[in-house]
């Protein structure tokens, strides 16, 4: 995708030529097809300081993609504490993918930043995992700790009908299986059709029964990027 000079120079983290433009008359708030704008480029790749000039400048913290991503979004994958706070500080909505992509990568400081700010421990992508359903799928068990202590919730399912129990159960994760189980949980089987939210009013099953039995066929894909652009 071709992108403008301005959302080039932010992605590319080229102050110099950010200001140049922008005395040229560039809007700040551009965006591209997929609605990201040179704050969320900057954001995206770490530049720190194009992300202050930015904002000092005028530009939207608010500004989303067509998917939800924003620059705090951005910041919270690569776990960048300190542009995160800065974001906050300038009224960045928290959002809920935030918390989310935080989990994923596994980054606590990251993740106690924003519960801590108000994140919605229990918000749900599009595929309808959690924070708490990803950080168990990768392995990040003091991340689990913290997600727990703050109320996640170990029933809901995301659309393949699997908890976070199923999820961990299946990643051969042991230790964050006891974690959640400690935490209430218990595996689930699957209904037909499994409703984004839902709780398992399922029958329960022996947790050591075989994970593939309660996998459907549909599943969601094993590296999708949470707020990428389906245009």
């Amino acid at each position: 995708m071709e992108l403008s000079p301005l959302l080039q120079a932010a992605r590319d983290g080229n102050l110099n030529r950010v200001k140049e433009l922008h005395e040229e008359g560039a809007n700040l708030d551009e965006t591209s097809k997929n609605g990201s704008s040179a704050l969320i480029y900057a954001a995206e790749g770490g530049h720190y300081p194009v992300v202050e000039y930015l904002i000092e400048h005028g530009a939207d913290p608010a500004t989303q993609t067509k998917m939800g991503a924003t620059a705090l979004n951005r910041a919270a994958e690569s776990g960048n504490i300190e542009m995160m706070k800065y974001l906050l500080d300038n009224g960045t909505p928290i959002g809920d993918l935030a918390l989310i992509v935080a989990a994923r990568e596994g980054n606590p400081e990251a993740v106690k930043l924003l519960t801590d700010s108000g994140a919605d421990v229990n918000a749900q992508q599009r595929w309808g995992q959690t924070a708490l359903m990803l950080a168990a799928k990768e392995g990040h068990s003091s991340v689990v700790k913290l997600l727990l202590d703050s109320g996640a919730n170990v029933r809901l399912r995301d659309k393949n009908g699997d908890s976070a129990l199923n999820i961990a159960l299946d990643n051969d994760n042991p230790d964050i299986v006891m974690q959640l189980r400690r935490a209430g949980a218990k595996a689930q089987i699957k209904t037909s059709s499994p409703v984004q939210g839902a709780e398992d009013e399922e029958e329960d099953v022996d947790d050591s029964a075989d994970v593939e039995d309660l996998i459907s066929d549909e599943e969601i894909p094993d590296d999708v990027d949470l707020d990428e652009d389906l245009d």
